[in-house]
């Protein structure tokens, strides 16, 4: 039996995908606004799983009103960067308000992905290949969806916790 996904309030149903530098909202709570950045599109490498995907970064950046924080940058993640699909944009749990280039602060994030709970000491970077250090951000080696971006909106804003 599925249940009703209910952690993101829908906004803008978009056709068409996102580019690189799209800054976007998604909305956890009624007006209340989370800002993301498209960091990499149609992503190639090694892994299999992010081909053609978007890299993006969620802030920790609060705001009532769709208009872009001039520091966006400078705001701690939601949660590490993570690769995820077109869905958020199609179902409008995403909206493109504007396009503003990768900072050199955003271009310099140290993050990677492992993929192994048990051994979560072998780290590969976004094209899949093997990086010898524990990264600032780390993330389960896999596709994410809306789906998972609000449940970890809503686990680290509200401390929800989900199986």
């Amino acid at each position: 039996m599925a249940t009703e996904f209910t952690e993101l309030i829908s906004m803008k149903k978009a056709r068409k995908r996102p580019l690189e530098c799209d800054v976007f909202v998604i909305q956890p709570k009624e007006d209340h606004y989370y800002w993301g950045k498209v960091i990499k599109t149609d992503i190639g490498g090694k892994n299999l799983n992010f081909q053609g995907m978007n890299l993006i970064y969620v802030y920790n950046c609060l705001s009532h009103t769709k208009e872009i924080p001039t520091d966006l940058d400078q705001h701690e993640f939601l949660f590490a960067p993570t690769v995820v699909n077109f869905q958020g944009w199609l179902k409008g749990y995403f909206e493109t308000v504007g396009n503003e280039p990768v900072t050199a602060r955003e271009a310099s994030i140290d993050f990677g992905f492992f993929d192994d709970y048990e051994r979560q000491d072998k780290f590969y970077n976004l094209e899949g290949e093997r990086i010898f250090h524990k990264p600032q951000y780390t993330r389960l080696d896999g596709l994410a969806s809306y789906g998972y971006v609000g449940r970890q909106a809503h686990r680290v804003l509200y401390g929800k916790e989900y199986e």
